[in-house]
């Protein structure tokens, strides 16, 4: 698992992350991390915040390097069920490996549900290390991610990770 309930009333600190897709803000504690998101279309004034902890760091520079992240996603409000299945689903997806709303919702013990996971996915805290980008309309299309420019952010996501995996396996 990658994610856990901790305590409430943790400390927390923002940190800025830079990445070739904008900018984003991290939320932490000495637990873990508590959200990730981009700032590309928030309203909210972009602030530095504090330097972030080495696992962040590290985490940070192994999602964009293609690989295993080992950041532990904290959350202080115990997920239902369903949104526990469905966030254990979603980190279970490869890097640049896609999956629609129905077949996370099958795969999560909830057919039928793929406006259920459309709900849950829009309300993941942890974009980019929970990849809600993964998941996509039943017809490949994207569908909502983030903000107005959310969906082009989600398309270039996917086909970040699609070009660094084929460039990984030796592809052209």
């Amino acid at each position: 698992m990658n994610w856990k309930v901790v305590m409430p009333g943790e400390e927390k600190r923002h940190t800025r992350l830079i990445s070739s897709f904008g900018d984003w803000i991290a939320t932490w504690g000495n637990s873990g991390l508590f959200s990730l998101a981009s700032t590309k279309d928030s309203l909210a004034p972009m602030q530095s915040g504090e330097p972030g902890p080495d696992w962040l760091d590290v985490g940070w520079e192994r999602y964009w390097n293609g690989e295993h992240f080992g950041v532990c996603l904290c959350t202080e409000k115990e997920p239902s069920i369903t949104t526990a299945a469905v966030w254990n689903t979603v980190l279970a997806l490869s890097f640049g490996e896609t999956l629609s709303y129905g077949e996370v919702a099958v795969r999560s013990g909830i057919p039928g549900g793929a406006r259920a996971v459309g709900a849950i996915m829009r309300a993941n805290p942890w974009a980019l290390f929970l990849p809600c980008h993964r998941v996509v309309g039943k017809d490949g299309q994207m569908r909502g991610y983030g903000g107005p420019s959310g969906v082009s952010l989600k398309l270039a996501l996917i086909e970040f990770e699609r070009k660094l995996k084929k460039e990984k396996e030796g592809g052209p």
